[in-house]
C-alpha cells in the first residue's frame, strides 16, 4: 500500500489500529482527521465520554510514515509506525471496537444536528462472546457539581452495535426480521450510516 497517498479511512484505520495497541485501558476514543497546509491528513484523538483536551494527535510524514506525538519532546512528533497494517475485522479488540462504534455513533449525532464532544458526550459498554462482539452506547448527562466540576447525573442507552461473525459492524434495528442490520462492512468507514 502507497502510505503517501492514502485515503482517509485509510489513514483513519491506521490511526485507530496504532492507537490501540498503545492503550492499556478500552475507553472509547474519537478520532478526527483533517488535512494539514501541506495536504497531508493528520488525526486528533480524544475521549468520547469527556470535554477534555486531546489524547494524541497523528500525522502521516512527507515519508509515507505514520508519527504521533513524542510526550518526552513535546511538541515533537516521532515515527510509530513505518507500514499499513494487516486488519481482520473478525478478530478486533476491544479498542479496535470501539473506535469503530464511535466512527458511526458520531455520524449519526451528526445527522442529528448535535456535535459529538461538544452537545453530547457518551461512553461504550463492550462485551465479547465467541465471535461475536456486543456494544452498547449511552449518552452521558453530566450536571454541575458545588465546587465547580461535574457529577454524572445517569446514562440513557441510545444504540446497540455488533460485529458479526463475518467481521461487520451491525446497528439493533427494530424494523429487521434479525433485529440487526449492517452499517458498516469497511472497518472505520461510515459511507453506510443513515
Amino acid at each position: 500500500m502507497d502510505t503517501k497517498n492514502l485515503t482517509e479511512n485509510q489513514f483513519e484505520q491506521w490511526v485507530a489500529i496504532t492507537q490501540s495497541n498503545q492503550m492499556q485501558d478500552t475507553h472509547p476514543l474519537r478520532i478526527t482527521v483533517s488535512k494539514s497546509d501541506n495536504n497531508l491528513y493528520q488525526a486528533k484523538i480524544d475521549y468520547t465520554a469527556t470535554r477534555i483536551d486531546s489524547v494524541n494527535s497523528y500525522k502521516v510524514n512527507s515519508s509515507g510514515e505514520l508519527e504521533a506525538i513524542d510526550f518526552e519532546h513535546y511538541p515533537a512528533m516521532k515515527v510509530v509506525s513505518q507500514s499499513f497494517p494487516e486488519i481482520k475485522q473478525n478478530q478486533l479488540t476491544t479498542n479496535q471496537i470501539n473506535m469503530w462504534v464511535v466512527a458511526v455513533q458520531d455520524v449519526l449525532f451528526e445527522q442529528k444536528g448535535l456535535k459529538p464532544g461538544i452537545d453530547v458526550v457518551y461512553d461504550l459498554e463492550t462485551a465479547t462472546d465467541d465471535s461475536i462482539a456486543n456494544v452498547k452506547a449511552f449518552k452521558i448527562d453530566y450536571t454541575p457539581s458545588a465546587n465547580g466540576g461535574a457529577n454524572n447525573a445517569n446514562k440513557t442507552l441510545i444504540n446497540e452495535f455488533r460485529i458479526n461473525s463475518d467481521g461487520n459492524l451491525e446497528i439493533k434495528d427494530v424494523n429487521s426480521e434479525t433485529g440487526y442490520r449492517i452499517i458498516s462492512k469497511v472497518y472505520m468507514d461510515t459511507s453506510m450510516v443513515q
